[in-house]
């Protein structure tokens, strides 16, 4: 192992919450665990030559340096097959009688033992599980004033270097990322506040479109059931004060034609024919014209009455005809 090195980590045991400080050397190795609420402390040192013996009583020896590496990752929990356990003096006789299967008789033991913390490296490995106890005697409880006398020292040498090196460089750029980050957490305040008013709009505008939603289906209910009565010919109620408007009149309708009656269309041109044969022999014997003149003449005449008698027959059809 090269140079000393420290390390701490708060971890939460059986006992509590409790604080565990170590300090691996080249051939030493300090141990220290405090109880933060209380203040108490519990400190061991082990050389190289102790951890070995202890590591040969358990069955399963392993070197100085392995030990400590095996202690440092389960400090550091990065890896699953070590982890540590804080035990008192009462809770290590426990484990020891379930380990034996019986319960052990022990004598009282002083004050001083039953005060004193045992902090325990479990090794699992796939059939056996390895527990290595390092003893911890009390140390009593942190001094205020020995903590404080220290820290003023820590201080005192903070500025000596600081002197003594010039200010660090990077106190300025630590500043300008500090000015950063307050302004990105107050523009994320106000882009906050931004977007809880206008959730609270949006959340009032849906609530008006709902509210309009539903006047508008009643709405739509009340035409369609107006609609319906309608279809089936139901007159709606009118309204108070509302003129009723009377029927629209009928006008009559003009009379019908008279039906055309063949008989007395027959009996009509006979009549006619009677009297204007006299005429036409008058007039024919008259003019001495030849025969065939005079009947394709009388023809001719004919054929025009005819055709007047026709015209006329239409109003005059429905007149009686005369007497013979």
């Amino acid at each position: 192992m090269g140079e000393p090195r420290s390390l701490q980590a708060d971890r939460c045991f059986r006992l509590g919450p409790h604080t565990v400080r170590l300090l691996l050397g080249h051939s030493r190795l300090e141990v220290e665990v405090e109880a933060p609420l209380t203040a108490d402390r519990w400190r061991g040192e082990f050389d190289a030559a102790a951890i070995e013996d202890l590591t040969q009583k358990t069955g399963n020896f392993k070197r100085f340096g392995i030990f400590c590496a095996m202690l440092e990752s389960a400090l550091l929990q990065s890896s699953d097959s070590v982890r540590l356990e804080l035990l008192s003096a009462r809770d290590l006789e426990g484990l020891w009688s379930r380990r034996v299967g019986m319960e052990v008789q022990r004598p009282p033991v002083a004050a001083a033992l039953r005060a004193r913390r045992y902090l325990i490296l479990v090794y699992s490995v796939e059939f056996d599980r390895i527990h290595y106890p390092l003893p911890l005697p009390y140390v009593g409880r942190s001094d205020p004033a020995a903590l404080q006398r220290q820290l003023r020292e820590l201080r005192h040498e903070l500025e000596q270097l600081r002197a003594r090196h010039g200010p660090d460089p990077r106190d300025a750029e630590i500043q300008r990322l500090r000015e950063q980050l307050q302004r990105a957490m107050e523009e994320k305040r106000r882009c906050q506040d931004e977007l809880q008013r206008r959730h609270r709009e949006l959340m009032d505008q849906l609530e008006e479109l709902k509210a309009s939603e539903q006047r508008l289906k009643l709405r739509v209910k009340s035409l369609t059931a107006e609609l319906a009565s309608c279809r089936r010919g139901h007159r709606t109620p009118s309204a108070p004060g509302s003129r009723e408007r009377p029927p629209p009149s009928r006008s009559p309708s003009p009379a019908a034609p008279p039906r055309f009656d063949p008989t007395a269309f027959v009996r009509a041109r006979q009549r006619r024919q009677q009297q204007l044969q006299p005429h036409n022999q008058r007039r024919g014997a008259a003019v001495g014209s030849s025969p065939a003149r005079s009947r394709g003449r009388s023809s001719s005449a004919e054929s025009c009455r005819s055709r007047r008698s026709v015209l006329s027959s239409g109003s005059g059809a429905a007149e009686p005809p005369p007497a013979p």
